[in-house]
């Protein structure tokens, strides 16, 4: 984008050639050109959480999986509405902030969660363990 970008302003080359020697849509080009910026870019200013926020909430949730003890969705909202709450922000999130937060971050995964029998929890002693 960006040597497409300087082609158009430095060496004069039209919008379309541009566009076509680089593999890119005219369109989107002509909207960078004139200073109209990306889709995402303009969503991310509008999100509760930064990029940075929001990786590291991937990888806790990601530990936590890794640990046995996967987050429900609603522990997930309930851990970040405590963030928001530090910083001063006391709105509700979104009903779908969830759906969202998962499509952006595509690493996470729903699992199903299945109950365990007690006797199987009960079982696990130190004793049984050695």
């Amino acid at each position: 984008m960006v040597d497409a970008y300087l082609s158009v302003m430095d060496n004069g080359l039209s919008v379309r050639k541009s566009a076509q020697k680089y593999g890119i849509p005219a369109i989107t080009l002509s909207l960078r050109l004139r200073g109209i910026p990306a889709k995402v870019e303009t969503v991310q200013r509008t999100q509760w959480l930064s990029p940075t926020q929001e990786e590291r909430l991937t990888t806790w949730i990601l530990k936590q999986e890794a640990l046995g003890f996967a987050p429900s969705h609603s522990v997930v909202c309930e851990a970040v509405i405590s963030l928001l709450k530090l910083n001063g922000d006391n709105d509700p999130l979104g009903k779908h902030w969830i759906e969202g937060f998962k499509s952006r971050n595509p690493t996470i995964h729903t699992k199903i969660g299945r109950r365990q029998e007690a006797s199987r929890f009960n079982g696990f002693t130190p004793k049984a363990v050695n």
